[in-house]
């Protein structure tokens, strides 16, 4: 599947609203309009691509536990 770079997506919509409402108020009202579509359906697909493997399914007994000292405790991790 081809997936781009969800921070390039929504670059390119910005961009696309910014140009198609600067279009629009010079009168050129077809290329503005054609450019607000495209930058709709370009934040949508920037929108969706975000959930793309977040709702895989991860087994919870697959988790090692290597946070643990010899004694037992935790280790505790800055951020």
């Amino acid at each position: 599947m081809f997936l781009m770079n969800p921070q390039i997506l929504f670059n390119f919509s910005l961009a696309l609203v910014t140009a198609g409402v600067i279009l629009l108020f010079k009168g050129l009202f077809i290329l503005g309009f054609g450019s607000l579509a495209i930058a709709i359906g370009t934040s949508a697909f920037w929108l969706m691509s975000g959930f793309f493997g977040k709702f895989d399914y991860e087994p919870t007994d697959s988790k090692q536990e290597d946070d643990k000292d010899e004694e037992g405790k935790g280790v505790l991790k800055p951020f």
